[in-house]
């Protein structure tokens, strides 16, 4: 258990550095976060840098919260010599913690404790004071596995703040596994208080997003997240080799209104575009009957199993229609809408390998928030994964798969069912991408 490094301009290209923190005497180093230290509160800024301080779990016989800080921009780390800065108080999951500056007063570290998440604040990073607790009572969010990995952020929607928590859980996500619920709601620099907690306050609805948190002190402000792509079920496990695991693409969080309520939406960062190639296929103005196919890429003139795809609709009736991505193997992944359940889903079913565990699960679904005949749909196809953000990114769902070969064909179905109806495809845009890592 180390702390990997890699540094970026742009959140899309990486530059992979040596290891930045290695296991020690009080044990390994699990998930935290990094703050830059702007007035030298810690006291350990030696040169006109500002200092970078991280913070982390240390996991020897218990868990508990040590720092590490670099005066030369993250690329030397050394550890404070006081670790831990918050020993463990008789908790046996205690860890993650993320810390924040609120209101330019004081520091917040919201760290995961079990079945709850415990608010602690500080002056100067090295010695912490317990402020509150939030999610002990069973009503507040799931809690049908441990609580990690949480955030705490603010978002604007109009004139209004509303604070964020995220909390990622495992098990206990709506689709088995690993998942992140979040909570919308009030912090005044001591305690959240949710405004409530329902069954669709769910970061991701796929199997394969988890621990996400974002990042401090973005240029302009947005909060953007990347979250861990796998699932504890089966992460020990998946057929990939010399690597196993990878990250999601950024996502910029943000709050959009529907049907008087407000929601949590995740959308692909706009530095993305950086990645087209060129290729491009697009149609307008297309109907998919009732008990159709649509190849949208006939005529193509490029493959590529790297795609961005765009597609704007709408329909009245109850379609159950479906992007699917495949291969002249007859392997797909497909993700999907079912109108009169509204109901999105994605199939991996036929993706290629499915046995490789047993809780492979091949079939996720996410209850669509309101009703309108009309949607917007943004997927992102890797050679082994998928990211789809539906109705501006209120619905995400991500997805791991093997193929045999890659997946470059696109084409949409529409079920002739009871009550079935065509989908007008206003427009529907696919263009390749080039490889983050350049091969």
């Amino acid at each position: 258990m180390h702390w990997g490094h890699a540094v970026s301009s742009d959140l899309v290209t990486w530059e992979e550095l040596p290891i930045s923190l290695y296991p020690d005497e009080l044990g390994t180093i699990f998930s935290g976060s990094a703050v830059i230290d702007e007035f030298n509160n810690t006291g350990l800024q030696t040169g006109d840098t500002d200092l970078l301080v991280a913070i982390f779990t240390h996991a020897g016989e218990t868990q508990q919260q040590s720092i590490a800080f670099s005066n030369d921009n993250g690329h030397t780390m050394e550890k404070y010599d006081g670790n831990p800065v918050l020993p463990n108080p008789g908790i046996l999951d205690f860890r993650d913690p993320k810390v924040l500056r609120y209101n330019d007063e004081k520091w917040i570290q919201v760290l995961a404790a079990g079945d709850r998440i415990i608010f602690y604040t500080s002056d100067d990073l090295l010695t912490w004071d317990k402020l509150s607790e939030f999610g002990a009572n069973p009503l507040e969010g799931s809690h049908d596995g441990v609580w990690e990995c949480p955030d705490l952020l603010p978002l604007e929607i109009g004139e209004t703040t509303i604070w964020v928590l995220l909390v990622s859980i495992n098990p206990g996500a709506p689709n088995f596994g690993s998942g992140t619920q979040y909570f919308l709601g009030d912090f005044d620099g001591t305690t959240f208080r949710s405004y409530g907690w329902n069954e669709f306050q769910w970061l991701d609805w796929g199997w394969d997003n988890y621990a996400g948190v974002t990042f401090a002190n973005e240029p302009n402000k947005r909060k953007i997240l990347i979250g861990w792509m796998n699932n504890w079920m089966y992460a020990n496990e998946v057929p990939t080799s010399p690597w196993r695991g990878q990250m999601t693409l950024p996502r910029e969080l943000s709050l959009q209104l529907l049907d008087g309520k407000v929601w949590l939406a995740s959308n692909p960062i706009s530095e993305l575009t950086e990645l087209r190639t060129g290729q491009i296929r697009e149609r307008y103005n297309a109907t998919l009957n009732a008990g159709s196919f649509l190849f949208l890429q006939d005529g193509i003139s490029f493959r590529n199993s790297l795609l961005e795809v765009d597609i704007n609709l709408s329909f009245k009736g109850n379609p159950w229609f479906a992007i699917c991505f495949a291969n002249y193997l007859e392997e797909e992944v497909c993700f999907g809408y079912k109108h009169e359940e509204r109901e999105f889903y994605m199939d991996r079913s036929k993706s290629g390998n499915v046995n490789f565990h047993p809780d492979f699960y091949q079939y996720v679904r996410a209850t669509r928030p309101g009703g309108k005949q009309s949607m917007n749909i943004k997927i992102y196809l890797d050679d082994s994964s998928i990211e789809a953000f539906a109705d501006n990114g209120i619905t995400a769902m991500t997805g791991l798969f093997f193929p045999t070969e890659p997946l470059f064909l696109v084409y949409m179905f529409n079920v002739q069912r009871a009550f079935a109806s065509d989908v007008f495809i206003e427009s529907a845009v696919i263009r390749g991408l080039n490889s983050i890592h350049g091969c």
